[in-house]
């Protein structure tokens, strides 16, 4: 496929690779014949011309410009009207960028044989690196009066028209070219973006059609149709053609997106669907093809969301693909990220066990597996599969984090330590590593080094002022410290601020006033976290506290007894309800 400069370089390329030496010496020798009615020249400086013509001509090949144009100089002074050797100076001085001297000999040998092709092509190359752009179209001029017929100057002044911006012009040529060869795929092409660039739709589909006619099973021809009948509101044409496409390669992903787009206009979403799914189960479709129409769905979907149809297509085709492509990972990815989307965790982690196995390499596999796997409270499946995921994933802030949260949840503190401050100091984004801080913070007050723990905590709020876990936290425990209770409140205001309904976080305000005396408040925020309907067995063990210390030892047996129900291993509480 030709670009707009294409028939200048045709040009070039053309003058380097015909006017080679033998062209020139045949010029030569036509000069020598011209001059011998002469007495001018005696054969003895004629031949002497000759020698410094050749060897001339052998730098110039070999590139020795300078000394190429000594020599061609000594054979000019003896031989200056001679076409051949003014020619050959010309392409000296063009090599050498000298348009100047490039275009003056040009000319010389241009007028002495105007009929010779080849001259007027130089003269043509020299004006367009020149810039002198006006003055080529009269150069193809001046060889078509001789050659009307020649119809590479043909289709190179239609290009030279396209250059400046002549495109109604570049047409009338073209279509002389087509009264000389018939209509050939090329000449309409450069028809149909000519009138594309001059926006007339209409006369772009005729070229486009009668590109058809030449050429019926050029894809590309069928998706610019069919998108020009989109673009005309000819929408069941567009259809038919895109259609026509599909039905001579079956296979092809542009086709399907193109009449993709159409079913998308209509809410067709099943046609969208079934369309897609015969491609992903197509056996000898590459699967980076597939992954091509995967995403396109996918893509859909998120834009549609809420459409249920849709969403039904995109999870079969997912779902096909992922299963038919057990080794392509990306497929495993694409399917593990939409059912995570989707609130499917099962599906994810079939996907992504897949994954493991065909891209283990893929650290993110090994994160969102873990990931999971924790979010489900298997903690014991992310224990059993950190070895693995740590070879492959080594140094992975994810994989330990998770790996340490789980040792944590199992109670094995010291080695959820271990994990958890390896995880700090591996790559992450700050508010990922702040969850990092604020969870080893919490490891280090079980272990009892409340130093560790409240430099943990500060450097989890450093990182992420916002981190509302850390903060209530933090604030628990410098209120069951009874230290700093006015910044632990501060704190915790500030963590009810981000999640008010968060029975944890309620109970901790409640428990910071009930530390500091104000029993009221206490009980305002402890009876708002029981009444979440989230509240643990300590939570309504503090109420009963709060009770109390009010004086109401009916009330606080009542909320110590709902405690023990909860919870029966807290024996401290059956001493205070006896």
């Amino acid at each position: 496929m030709y670009q707009n400069t294409a028939g200048f370089r045709y040009l070039a390329v053309m003058i380097k690779s015909t006017c080679s030496t033998l062209l020139l010496i045949l010029g030569l020798f036509a000069g020598i014949a011209n001059a011998q009615t002469s007495d001018q020249v005696t054969p003895e400086e004629r031949a002497q011309a000759m020698e410094y013509f050749i060897q001339g001509i052998t730098d110039f090949e070999n590139e020795d410009y300078e000394q190429s144009l000594d020599n061609l100089t000594a054979a000019h002074l003896k031989l200056s009207d001679n076409p051949g050797i003014n020619y050959a100076l010309s392409d000296v001085y063009l090599a050498m960028e000298d348009y100047s001297n490039a275009s003056y000999y040009a000319q010389i040998a241009a007028a002495s044989e105007p009929e010779n092709r080849w001259y007027q092509l130089q003269l043509a190359e020299i004006y367009r690196q020149s810039g002198r752009y006006e003055a080529i179209i009269d150069v193809f001029d001046t060889i078509l009066n001789y050659h009307p017929d020649d119809v590479d100057v043909l289709f190179m002044k239609s290009q030279a028209y396209v250059e400046f911006g002549q495109l109604e012009k570049s047409n009338e040529t073209l279509d002389k070219l087509i009264e000389l060869r018939g209509s050939e795929f090329e000449f309409h092409l450069r028809k149909f973006q000519n009138f594309n660039a001059m926006q007339q739709q209409e006369k772009a589909l005729k070229q486009l059609e009668i590109m058809r006619e030449l050429n019926p099973g050029n894809l590309s021809t069928l998706h610019s149709i069919s998108q020009y009948y989109l673009e005309l509101n000819d929408e069941e044409m567009a259809r038919e053609t895109l259609l026509d496409a599909r039905e001579r390669n079956p296979r092809d992903p542009q086709t399907l997106i193109l009449l993709a787009e159409i079913f998308i206009n209509n809410e067709e979403w099943e046609n969208l669907g079934e369309t897609f799914l015969s491609m992903i189960e197509d056996p000898l479709l590459y699967p980076t093809q597939k992954m091509e129409l995967v995403q396109f769905l996918y893509a859909q979907h998120q834009q549609r969301p809420d459409e249920e149809i849709l969403v039904n297509q995109t999870e079969k085709a997912i779902l096909s693909f992922s299963r038919n492509e057990p080794e392509y990972g990306p497929a495993q990815l694409i399917a593990s990220e939409f059912f995570i989307q989707q609130n499917k965790p099962e599906l994810a982690l079939e996907t992504l066990e897949r994954a493991s196995e065909a891209a283990p390499e893929e650290s993110d596999v090994w994160s969102q597996r873990l990931q999971i796997l924790f979010s489900q409270q298997r903690y014991e499946e992310v224990i059993g599969l950190s070895e693995k995921a740590r070879e492959f994933a080594p140094n992975n802030a994810f994989v330990l984090f998770f790996t340490g949260a789980s040792y944590m949840m199992g109670d094995q503190y010291e080695k959820a330590a271990e994990l958890l401050e390896e995880a700090s100091n591996a790559p992450a984004r700050r508010n990922f590593r702040s969850i990092i801080y604020g969870t080893l913070g919490d490891v280090m007050q079980e272990l009892d080094r409340w130093d560790q723990s409240a430099d943990a905590y500060n450097m989890a709020l450093r990182l992420d002022r916002n981190n509302h876990n850390a903060l209530n936290n933090y604030a628990y425990f410098l209120s069951d410290r009874d230290e700093r209770l006015d910044e632990a409140l501060e704190m915790a205001e500030r963590a009810i601020s981000i999640e008010a309904e968060n029975a944890a976080y309620l109970d901790t305000i409640g428990w910071i006033h009930f530390k500091m005396g104000n029993y009221e408040d206490a009980r305002t925020y402890i009876q708002k976290a029981i009444d979440t309907g989230d509240a643990s067995a300590e939570v309504y063990e503090h109420l009963g506290d709060v009770y109390r210390e009010l004086g109401d030892e009916e009330n606080a047996k009542l909320w110590w007894n709902r405690a023990l129900e909860l919870d029966p291993d807290r024996d401290h509480l059956k001493e205070r309800i006896d």
